[in-house]
């Protein structure tokens, strides 16, 4: 499901800055984006996503700025003039005629140094930033539940065009035994035109209840018209209904195609091509869903 939470810190040292994006994805995938100082944690921010966020693909992107006291010298000259020798003897080597900016100097690790005494910072910020980090996940949240509620709408057309498509089908059963029979008495008439040899009923009927037991879908109806119900149900509860209504639309794609197969009729099978859409489009909008 999309969405988009943020949250800001700031403090006499430190700002913070999170921002939480999520995009569809039937299963959870957390990207972070963090300072390297919190590279470490990446596996606490995971953790941080996972307790609220069950689907969807989650990028979380962590910035950080720390004043630096105007005693401190904030960059590690030593560390930067060897990264410099060392270029510059690599693209002596390669054959490289380029300058070496400053600004490829300073984003090579270690050389701004951190302002506090700890390595890199991230015991001192790190639970300022998980503070951050949740406060964007419950705006995350709130931003994720009013697209659901956004959905809901067009999954209840859907599932109201479905169930339209399902009575016509229940309507249409009873009446392809009789069709067939009319067109087998049709064609055997024509088969046995200026012939006087008769056709047993017993035969016609034997061939009518094996038609009739092969095309029978009345457990297949009976049977979509629950995962409809289910459905709705779910959808209504609310909570981490993803992965049920995506199982369910599954059951009801399996319904319609058993259907498809036993149907010898061309409006019973034009109804149910037509319920076959439908479910597919709800399954395309189950995608947002958590």
């Amino acid at each position: 499901m999309t969405g988009y939470g943020q949250a800001r810190a700031r403090d006499a040292q430190d700002a913070i800055e999170v921002e939480v994006r999520s995009v569809n994805h039937r299963y959870l995938k957390v990207h972070t984006h963090l300072p390297e100082r919190l590279a470490a944690r990446e596996a606490a921010v995971e953790e941080c996503v996972r307790e609220l966020v069950k689907r969807g693909t989650v990028d979380v992107d962590v910035r950080v700025v720390t004043r630096v006291e105007a005693r401190e010298e904030p960059f590690d000259r030593e560390l930067m003039k060897q990264y410099h020798r060392g270029l510059s003897q690599l693209q002596k080597d390669l054959g490289i005629q380029a300058p070496i900016s400053m600004d490829a100097l300073l984003s090579l690790p270690g050389v701004v140094r951190s302002p506090d005494g700890e390595r890199n910072g991230a015991e001192r910020i790190w639970p300022k930033v998980e503070k951050a980090i949740r406060k964007a996940l419950e705006d995350l949240e709130a931003s994720r539940k009013r697209e659901g509620e956004r959905l809901r709408k067009p999954l209840k057309e859907i599932l109201k065009e479905i169930a339209k498509q399902l009575k016509e089908v229940r309507a249409f059963a009873p009446t392809v035994v009789e069709h067939y029979r009319d067109r087998l008495k049709e064609r055997i008439a024509r088969l046995l035109d200026g012939s006087e040899a008769p056709v047993p009923p017993a035969d016609l009927g034997r061939e009518l209840a094996l038609f009739a037991d092969r095309c029978d879908i009345s457990e297949e109806i009976a049977r979509q018209e629950s995962h409809l119900k289910e459905f709705d149900s779910v959808m209504t509860a609310g909570g981490d209904v993803g992965r049920r209504l995506d199982f369910t639309s599954q059951e009801m794609l399996r319904e319609a195609n058993t259907m498809g197969a036993k149907a010898n009729d061309a409006r019973l099978t034009q109804r149910i091509v037509a319920m076959k859409a439908e479910i597919e489009k709800l399954k395309e909008q189950i995608q947002n869903i958590e």
